[in-house]
């Protein structure tokens, strides 16, 4: 008996509720080895930044993850780390994932990032929408605002369009029902659209010897193919080529913008595979049916890659328009169960036209379950790779199909060093000389199936699809050292299948009948054999390698060009092991052996988990639910979401189970205030049908109380989970602003694996207050805050805020108190009438934010229980209110609680000064300069830092107050527009004193950890030098694109290495494995009406390094002047040079010599400086000349070790 063992396929989760029916997570799987992406101008340390299909922007660096809303607001999110992918996911779009809507690829950065939907790479996100069926689609009528069809898929009874990038499409797209799918009550979309996916990107799947499957036999009977029109749809092709000419019947490309032409070389060799004359090297490298006619669909770019729809309009295009006999698809995404987009198609237009899609397996192995889309259609004949030895290729996928376990592949052939047509100009594979290339993947098996479908089909024109793929797999080659699931029935034999006159159906799959349940009864499948000969055929039939299987004869007789039906089965009752069990029904007779491969699974039964959650009064509680499987793939989690809060029913395998949920409780303001709840039960063990109770009554308020009064300007919670050695994910909330709290389950633990959670605050002094009843008012952007003070106005309710409410009443230089409506109209009417400040009472549960257009008002909103009690006391009398205000921000806490082993019992964090750091900030700048900042908090669990820059509202200086905690590190964000400040990583002391400075003088290139810290790989040097950090220590600086010119040239010798225009090294290779010294030259310049100082630099840094180095010893230099807010000193101004070495280089104190020069004429005569050395650096005092107006600096440093950096900053600040 062959049996695959029970592991690592992800289990089949089915929702028991109809808006919870979702589709299972699949882990990502590539299908080749992708080079690194080149680090060219767009490559920034910025980041890089992907609009997503709500209109919600994302900005990725190493180890930074921001999101913001369309206008860069604030928004609450989920950035969720599974594996080795980051989503990304908007509030909006949770209801949408969770009810099945959306794609999840839609919200995977590091996947949409790695297949080029970056903002930087595309103005348009592609997209598939999905109708119920195409008069759905005609009743709809026009697409949502915001997008354009590229093309119909009436095969799917979708569309293909492009989306803008912003949040039109989304707002249209969601019209339905947009309040209620905030509130969680309901989801749809909009113009009859069922479902969205990403139109996601497909790559070619990189195979010789015709010999080895016997097509030399095929063709001295005088059959090559000819009459047949097969298509192929790749990458275009060389029409050009030899071996082509003569042979290509039509072509058509899908590509936007590319014409047939292949510029990557990938569809001229699958092409002259299934159909090349061989001209080119005197009939040698011919194809598999050098006679057959070539359709060509160009349906990848020349990049190798393409989107689903263009491959769906080729299908289309191929089986429809072309009647294509056999199409060849030498391509494929990710493992699917067969009920993607590509795979529908693939069945549709199988059983519409007859046609036989040959297609590759894809080259995710040796793991199982990597059988890719659309490969994983039933209808497919899926292929994967042999060497010329008949060995299995490392590469080739593995069965079985993901979710269901069916059989695939189904047939194999050479894949191996595969010898074939080069289109002109191309580099793919490895060239044997201008002619001809090799290449190894299943891309090369399947066109030799292909060019054996088509001699099957030129012997039998009569044939469909499906008796095709039973001739070829029933006849193929026995590969008995692989299963089934690794290798289908065998390696193709096109000689033994034209030979042939007895076929049988290709495969048997049982299905699925869990040992657990105590299985009892017969299940039975039908094999079919066909006689094409003129005498009937006795067969005996065996069953090899399925103990458990019977078949109702032992003996059948094919008629003369007739069939005979057997039944294979199995008594359920005999099955006593668990797990999925192949093999094959094998029927011989004189001259006659076909094969079925069949397969059962007694794999266990899907329990019901029923998982039940209640809010903190024990009502229904209505939120996102997430659940990790120990055992899983890394990559592989679970999600749901159930809308009105009523218990959900899924079915499960046996596991253990992490499961957490984010719930809508009632917050601390009264009954129609909002709180997020975290309730989790970190355990749960699934043998039997089991319930699971999630209750937020167990929770209680995580605060933080800071000793001056503050409000909560950003708030975040974390949840973290590992369970066995793969399933691991970080959930990382940015609690929308109309939740008012946040609540978890004090002491809890976990009893297995590793659990923790992060309560994150950023706490600012007040902007404004009124009174002492409301204090979860909200400042609505746009807003002008008034002038500093406390004062008391009176309050007067204004109705709904209408032109003709205020004509009612008098509030001039006081309080009106409105119900919420139209806020522009209110804002209007309210600066008409007078008001000093306009308060809007939200008629919502939560609270209320928004952005109005620039008003001299300051606009707040109130919640619905505090809001209302004022108008009921305005109804009763004359009310007065004390307002506060501060324009500016003083001071402020950013405050974190990182419980690593799972939450304490007290939850309240009420830090002194003296536990917290303090760090007295200068930024070097006013509050009429535009500065956003972001201070971020990182902890062993937390993968990457999240949040978004805010606009900051301070004077020059404000001081900061930090946790102090092991194991948190921080780092901050500085933009002013002229330049992206990046700090490195920075621990604090419990009741030390700092200070930092900010966007001063001398600005030059620095690397800190904030970027991609330099080093040697193998026989190349990657750098990132970003070019003009601040004064400040510790600081990466990035100016924008109109802000300077940088070049980088890194050299060895007298030979230059790699030179750019920009701020990277990184398209370099072959560097000597010995210790050789380089040489690594930046220069930065830019224009000085918008920055008047640090105009240019040129930094030198002379290193050692060989195949041992890790960190490259580029040593940094830091500066400390005292200037003023213009970058100005003093002309005896002290001046302190720091250097340092990076993290994972030599010691800092190995670095020996210092030294510094100065120029007060931009560099034609120099001063040398005599430094002392204190504990800060390397100091001297400045003695400039009375007419001297700016200082240009020459600093020097050298290690033990030879390493030195020389670092020249032209007019690096101005002298008083």
């Amino acid at each position: 008996m062959t049996q695959s063992p029970f592991g690592r396929s992800v289990p089949l989760i089915v929702a028991a509720v109809t808006a919870l029916a979702v589709t299972p997570p699949v882990p990502a799987h590539a299908q080749a080895a992708a080079a690194p992406a080149p680090a060219g101008p767009a490559a920034t340390s910025a980041g890089t930044t992907i609009t997503l299909i709500t209109g919600d922007k994302v900005t990725v660096r190493p180890g930074v993850t921001t999101v913001q809303g369309p206008g860069g607001e604030q928004v609450g999110a989920h950035i969720t780390t599974v594996g080795p992918d980051t989503y990304v996911y908007p509030e909006s779009a949770l209801p949408y994932v969770g009810a099945g809507l959306l794609d999840k690829r839609l919200f995977n950065v590091t996947y949409l990032l790695r297949e080029g939907y970056g903002d930087a790479a595309t103005d348009r996100l592609p997209v598939i929408l999905g109708y119920a069926d195409s008069a759905a689609k005609r009743i709809a009528g026009a697409l949502p605002e915001g997008s354009t069809e590229v093309r119909a898929l009436p095969s799917i009874h979708g569309s293909a369009v492009n989306t803008e990038r912003d949040a039109d499409f989304w707002t249209s797209l969601t019209a339905a029902a947009p309040a209620a799918a905030r509130a969680k009550t309901t989801t749809g979309f909009a113009h009859g659209i069922t479902k969205v996916w990403l139109d996601g990107k497909v790559h070619a799947d990189l195979a010789d010897s015709v010999a080895q499957i016997g097509a030399p036999e095929v063709w001295a009977g005088g059959n090559t193919g000819e009459g047949v029109d097969v298509a192929v749809l790749d990458t275009g092709v060389d029409a050009g080529h030899p071996d082509l000419a003569g042979r290509i019947e039509s072509s058509q490309s899908f590509v936007p913008g590319e014409d047939v032409t292949d510029g990557h070389g990938h569809g001229t060799h699958v092409a002259s595979t299934i159909a090349g004359s061989g001209a080119g090297a005197g009939g040698k490298e011919r194809g598999v049916a050098p006679g057959a006619d070539l359709e060509i669909g160009k349906v990848l770019d020349n990049g190798g890659s393409g989107q689903d729809s263009w491959i769906i309009s080729g299908m289309e295009w191929a089986a429809r328009e072309r009647k294509a006999k056999v199409i060849s698809m030498s391509l494929g995404g990710d493992p699917t169960d067969g009920t993607d987009p590509m795979s529908v198609a693939v069945n549709e237009l199988s059983a519409e036209t007859g046609a036989l899609f040959v297609i590759a397996a894809g080259n995710s192995g040796p793991t199982e379950t990597t059988v890719g889309s659309p490969g994983a259609a039933d209808a497919a004949l899926t292929v994967g790779a042999v060497d010329a030895d008949d060995h299995l290729a490392d590469f080739s996928s593995r069965g079985p199909r993901f979710v269901d376990g069916a059989l695939k592949p189904e047939i194999t052939a050479p894949g191996v060093d595969i010898v074939a047509a080069r289109a002109a100009g191309t580099t793919m594979g490895q060239p044997v000389n201008e002619l001809y290339t090799a290449a190894s993947g299943t891309s090369m098996a399947t066109p030799h199936v292909a060019g054996a479908a088509v001699l099957l089909a030129a012997q039998h024109p009569g044939w469909t699809g499906s008796q095709l793929k039973d001739a070829l797999v029933s006849t193929a080659k026995e590969t008995p050292d692989y299963s089934v699931y690794e290798a289908g029935s065998g390696r193709l034999d096109i000689a033994a299948t034209a030979k042939a006159t007895v076929f049988a159906t290709a495969s048997a799959y049982l299905g699925i009948h869990p040992l657990q349940d105590e299985p009892s009864g017969i299940v039975e499948r039908q094999i079919t054999y066909t006689n094409t000969g003129p005498s009937a055929v006795d067969l005996d039939l065996e069953i090899t390698g399925l103990d458990v299987a019977t078949i109702d004869k032992p003996r059948v007789t094919v008629p003369a060009n007739g069939t005979a039906s057997v039944k294979v089965s199995v008594d359920l009752s005999r099955t006593a092991e668990k797990g999925r069990f192949t093999g094959s029904v094998v029927a011989t007779g004189a001259g006659v052996r076909v094969d079925t491969i069949v397969g059962i699974s007694t794999e266990d039964q899907p329990r019901h988990l029923t998982i039940t959650p209640t809010g903190r009064g024990g009502e229904p509680m209505p939120g996102e639910i997430m659940m990790l499987r120990e055992g899983d793939p890394a990559g592989a989690y679970y999600n749901f979401l159930t809308l009105d809060g009523r218990p959900i029913d899924v079915l499960v395998p046996d596991g253990r189970y992490a499961v957490w949920m984010w719930g809508d409780v009632e917050g601390t303001h009264g009954p129609n205030s909002r709180g997020m709840a975290l309730v989790s039960a970190p355990t749960v063990v699934v043998e039997k049908d089991t319930a699971v109770e999630l209750k937020a009554s167990t929770t209680r308020e995580v605060q933080a109380i800071t000793p001056k009064a503050s409000a909560t300007a950003e708030l975040r919670l974390d949840y973290h989970r590992e369970l066995g050695d793969t399933a691991k994910a970080t959930d990382a909330f940015i609690i929308p602003r109309y939740y008012d709290s946040i609540w978890v389950t004090p002491g809890q633990k976990a009893r297995d694996g590793k659990m923790s959670v992060t309560a994150r605050w950023r706490k600012t002094e007040p902007l404004i207050s009124i009174g002492d009843s409301y204090d979860d008012l909200l400042l609505i952007s746009g807003s002008t805050i008034p002038a500093e003070g406390t004062r008391q106005l009176e309050a007067v309710f204004a109705g709904d805020g209408t032109t003709a409410d205020f004509a009612k009443v008098n509030v001039k230089d006081k309080i009106a108190v409105v119900r919420r409506d139209d806020l522009d109209d209110q804002v209007k009417a309210a600066e008409k009438a007078g008001a000093a400040v306009l308060a809007i009472v939200n008629n919502e549960p939560g609270r209320y934010f928004d952005a109005s257009s620039k008003t001299k008002l300051a606009v707040v909103s109130l919640t619905q229980d505090g809001g209302e009690r004022l108008i009921t006391q305005l109804g009763q009398g004359r009310v007065s209110l004390r307002l506060t205000s501060d324009p500016t921000t003083d001071y402020l806490y950013d405050l974190v609680r990182y419980w690593p082993n799972g939450t304490p019992k007290s939850l309240t964090y009420r830090p002194s000064e003296r536990e917290l750091a303090r760090v007295d900030v200068d930024f070097q700048s006013t509050s009429t300069r535009e500065i956003s900042e972001k201070r971020f908090d990182k902890n062993p669990d937390l993968p990457v830092k999240v949040g978004s820059t805010t606009l900051m509202r301070s004077d020059r200086f404000r001081t900061d107050w930090v946790t102090a905690q092991d194991g948190v590190t921080w780092s901050t964000d500085m933009d002013d527009w002229y330049s992206f400040q990046l700090g490195g990583d920075t621990t604090y002391k419990a009741g030390s004193r700092t200070g930092e400075t900010w966007l001063g003088a001398i600005q030059r290139p620095r690397i800190n950890d904030a970027v991609t810290l330099p080093r040697r790989d193998g026989d190349r040097i990657v750098a990132e030098i970003p070019g003009w950090g601040d004064s400040g220590a510790n600081h990466a600086g990035v100016a924008f694109p109109e802000g300077g010119e940088m070049t980088a040239t890194l050299s060895q010798g007298t030979k230059v290495i790699e030179q750019n225009t920009y701020n990277w090294i990184d398209q370099n290779s072959g560097l000597s494995p010995k210790r050789l010294p380089y040489r690594l030259v930046t220069t930065t310049q830019r224009d000085t009406t918008s920055y008047a100082y640090s105009s240019k630099t040129r930094t030198t840094w002379d290193f050692f390094s060989d195949a041992k180095t890790a960190r490259l010893p580029l040593i940094q230099l830091d500066y400390k002047v005292g200037t003023d807010i213009t970058h100005r000193a003093s002309r005896s101004t002290a001046i302190t040079v720091t250097p340092s070495h990076l993290t994972g280089g030599p010691s800092t104190k190995a670095i020996r010599t210092v030294t510094l020069d100065v120029s007060y004429d931009d560099g034609a005569t120099w001063v040398h400086q005599r430094l002392h050395q204190t504990k800060d650096g390397w100091t001297t005092d400045l003695r400039a000349p009375r007419n001297a107006q700016h200082v240009t600096l020459k600093a020097g440093a050298k290690d033990a070790y030879g390493n030195s950096v020389e670092q020249t900053i032209t007019r690096a600040f101005g002298l008083k």
